[in-house]
């Protein structure tokens, strides 16, 4: 059977994850990374982005790094530890430099069709109309965050300018002026209300520098 897999390699800083996935002709994976990572490209390879039942890890064959003693280095993806949400440079001070992805040949229209479907629905159904850092909490194999905090009456709860959106509850919206003190807060609140309400520990999806 003639393969007709295509093997791209690219450098994170010169162009990122979600292009390189939409724009290489005929890959029929991971228009969804349209939104995710954005131009944050080594992030989301660290956070094994991902969105619709697909992850970067299920594209990634290979990343190339600079380690603590300054040696570049080639990891397959076994060796990155994927997880949802996870990898190994959670736990290494490593510098992504590179990786090469592996997409597999498709119709561009069909692909095109699909990634306009898909753009729509995240504008729907998410608040892409305002600024946020995107899903604030991971979801457990038990607990879906947005449920929890929509049950809980929190959707359009607001400490300063932060605000729990209210067209998505997994999103912390700035409604104009919402500093990093005020997001913080929000977060330990709805985290707080949380675990008093259904004792669930919501663990945080973005990562707070």
């Amino acid at each position: 059977m003639k393969d007709n897999s295509k093997t791209n390699t690219l450098l994170l800083t010169v162009i990122g994850v979600a292009t390189l996935l939409v724009a290489v002709i005929g890959a029929t994976f991971a228009y969804f990374t349209a939104q995710v990572g954005g131009g944050e490209s080594a992030t989301t390879v660290k956070m094994n982005a991902g969105a619709y039942g697909s992850e970067i890890k299920d594209v990634l064959l290979e990343t190339t790094i600079l380690d603590e003693k300054y040696k570049i280095r080639t990891l397959t993806n076994e060796e990155q530890n994927f997880a949802y949400r996870h990898s190994i440079f959670f736990d290494k001070k490593w510098i992504i430099i590179g990786c090469t992805f592996k997409v597999q040949k498709g119709n561009i229209e069909e692909i095109k069709a699909n990634r306009k479907q898909f753009m729509e629905s995240r504008k729907e159904k998410q608040p892409l109309d305002m600024p946020n850092a995107g899903s604030i909490f991971k979801r457990g194999e038990d607990c879906i965050p947005a449920k929890l905090i929509d049950e809980a009456g929190l959707k359009g709860y607001t400490i300063g300018g932060a605000q729990i959106s209210t067209k998505h509850a997994g999103f912390i919206v700035n409604t104009g002026n919402a500093t990093a003190k005020d997001i913080v807060k929000l977060i330990k609140y709805t985290k707080e209300t949380i675990k008093e309400k259904f004792d669930k520990e919501l663990e945080l999806e973005v990562i707070i520098l």
